[in-house]
């Protein structure tokens, strides 16, 4: 039987904020009574009130696999959706419906782990379900707006983005779209600004990160800080903002602030389990884990650090996917570092003392960004790999050029920053000395079928190590912000680099040189509506390599 009284006692613990004084009662019942789903779901739901999801899944698995309850349900819905495990939270937060058919929470929670899976289909199928069941809602036509963005349909975008704000015109949500719409479809900063100003005039204050993201871009670098600074203070809990702010000191070069807060920015569930992070002192005797974290570009960008790890501890194992490991494997080969073991799965991994992100080597390693080791390269190829693309795909006389317009795997902002429309190349396709080869995957924009002149290597590029082996043919790499970049300038070949207008902080405020590579030429974008000016300067340089 339960003893209610503790229970009140407790609940009454927790409305007063002494967690671990209610979390020492509900250990003490569950020791008694270890089975009772009752209490197991109290304690979870307040290890989510500590933020300690880990404790609170395992907890509420076990109430919930005694008793499927409303608030047993909602709390391991929220718990998996915080531990970014969102397949698992969809099936849950469906399974709520059963309890609450029209739960508007229920219906916004579902959206948004399909967004934050990139299925928009999905999202936008459920949010035309969402408005069919509340059209009188809010939320509902905020959603049904934004799904639209998300499948790319601006035309319908903009118009239940009006009709939202027709219908409530203090909607802080619905005007920070409208900034959105004006950021990402038409490049109109001041519009977009002036719209994030109004979501905050109504209380959005998640829209002080929006206008922090949009003086960046347009290097208003004071007033990003100012208001990034103003997002932290009214939701310190949304670290997104602290990592902005911390991309904006590391694109100004500020690497100690810029990394301290860089820290927060967005890390995968198996990354969330690393303990015991490495500070930067010396360990002859210790094992250290290097894990390889955010894109594949980055894994690339900062494997030039391994060299400078390696003799600080007596085991270097290095995490990275599994496209990565034959070109790292080859690169720093055991007999060069013999103390070093490449995976591709955590879990072959079974013992480690400390652990780095690659990002963050050069804070711990205290090398700074006017010191940036290896520039000139520090991939190795495959010699026989080499041949063979060499043999099937490059003999000729032509100036030999690889090409790539997109980059793959990000966000609505980035994808927008690191995409070039193969239309501007255009008039490259018209050298007749120049043999063009496409290095891009997943060709949204049909770019080879356009222009069939240009060679598809795509089939054959399984892994970074054709990838590198393909591309070290070519004398020219021409591309946008993409993870190839970085084999370019890792091999050292000749790279022609278009950056977005608000690019990367990787790049600084650098127009033509970088002092990550030294083969790679920078090409900034002028204009932020187009690459007319860059694409032409391009052009020109190919004019003359081929006189």
């Amino acid at each position: 039987m339960i003893n209610s009284k503790l229970l009140s006692q407790a609940n009454f613990l927790i409305k007063q904020k002494e967690f671990q004084a209610a979390e020492k009662i509900y250990l003490e019942l569950l020791a008694k009574n270890p089975n009772d789903d009752i209490v197991q779901a109290f304690l979870g739901r307040l290890y989510i009130r500590m933020r300690k999801y880990k404790g609170a899944e395992r907890i509420l698995e076990k109430a919930y696999n005694k008793r499927k309850t409303a608030p047993t349900v909602a709390a391991l819905a929220f718990c998996k959706y915080q531990m970014k495990k969102y397949d698992d939270s969809i099936i849950l937060y469906e399974e709520l419906f059963r309890f609450d058919p029209d739960g508007v929470k229920i219906y916004d929670k579902i959206i948004q782990a399909f967004r934050e899976l990139q299925m928009f289909n999905f999202s936008h199928a459920y949010a035309q379900k969402f408005y069919a069941k509340h059209p009188d809602k809010e939320s509902a036509l905020v959603r049904l707006t934004q799904s639209y963005i998300d499948i790319g349909d601006i035309k319908k975008a903009e118009e239940w983005c009006a009709k939202t704000i027709q219908t409530f015109p203090k909607s802080g949500a619905a005007w920070i779209i409208a900034g959105n719409l004006q950021e990402f479809s038409y490049c109109n900063e001041e519009l977009a600004q002036d719209c994030y100003q109004t979501a905050i005039d109504f209380h959005a204050p998640s829209a002080y990160y929006h206008l922090a993201v949009s003086y960046q871009k347009t290097g208003q670098f004071k007033e990003a800080e100012e208001n990034y600074k103003k997002m932290i203070e009214v939701m310190p809990q949304e670290e997104y903002a602290k990592a902005g702010l911390g991309s904006l000191y590391l694109t100004q070069k500020k690497m100690k602030e810029g990394y301290e807060l860089f820290a927060y920015r967005d890390k995968s569930p198996e990354a969330q389990t690393l303990k015991n992070q490495w500070s930067g002192e010396v360990c002859p005797e210790e094992t250290i884990l290097l894990y390889c974290d955010q894109g594949y570009g980055d894994h690339i960008q900062f494997i030039r650090y391994l060299p400078f790890l390696v003799d600080k501890f007596k085991t270097v194992k290095i995490l990275t996917r599994e496209n990565c490991l034959e070109l790292f494997k080859r690169s720093f080969p055991k007999e060069k570092y013999p103390n070093t073991e490449f995976y591709n799965t955590l879990s072959d991994i079974k013992e480690y003392d400390k652990y780095v992100m690659a990002s963050d080597l050069p804070y711990y390693l205290n090398i700074d960004f006017d010191s940036i080791p290896l520039s000139e390269g520090y991939l190795k190829v495959n010699p026989e790999k080499k041949k063979y693309f060499q043999n099937k795909y490059f003999q000729t006389d032509k100036l030999k050029v690889g090409l790539c317009w997109r980059a793959g795997g990000i966000g609505m902002r980035s994808a927008i920053n690191r995409t070039i429309n193969i239309e501007y190349f255009k008039q490259f396709f018209e050298l007749e000395k120049v043999q063009f080869y496409s290095f891009q995957l997943d060709d949204i924009f049909n770019g080879c079928e356009k222009y069939p002149t240009m060679i598809n290597l795509q089939d054959e590029l399984k892994t970074f190590d054709d990838t590198a082996s393909a591309m070290s043919n070519v004398d020219l790499f021409i591309s946008a912000d993409t993870s190839c970049v970085h084999v370019a300038g890792g091999v050292g070949i000749k790279t022609f680099l278009l950056i977005p207008y608000c690019s990367d902080w990787r790049w600084f405020e650098n127009t033509q040189k970088t002092e990550w590579y030294s083969s790679v030429e920078l090409f900034k974008q002028q204009d932020r509506q187009d690459w007319f000016i860059e694409t032409n300067k391009i052009l020109e340089k190919l004019k003359e390599m081929v006189k």
